[in-house]
């Protein structure tokens, strides 16, 4: 198991994710991504993630509750 675990979200390109799962992801500082999440299903950040053998969720900002201010 890698050092450090982390998630990622995203909500568009995923441009910023790329450049983390090419540079750190499983590399040589033992960091592994383990899980992106996303409020757009459509997202291709979410498509990066899934070639990379990364989990996947989408949160949809509809299907929650409104957060009344917090």
């Amino acid at each position: 198991m890698s050092e450090f675990r982390i998630a990622v979200l995203a909500s568009g390109g995923g441009t910023n994710l790329q450049a983390i799962l090419d540079q750190l992801h499983l590399g040589e500082e033992e960091i592994e991504v383990v899980g992106v999440g996303s409020d757009k299903p459509d997202a291709t950040a979410l498509e990066r993630a899934q070639k990379a053998g990364v989990e996947t969720a989408v949160f949809r900002a509809a299907d929650y509750e409104d957060r009344g201010g917090a």
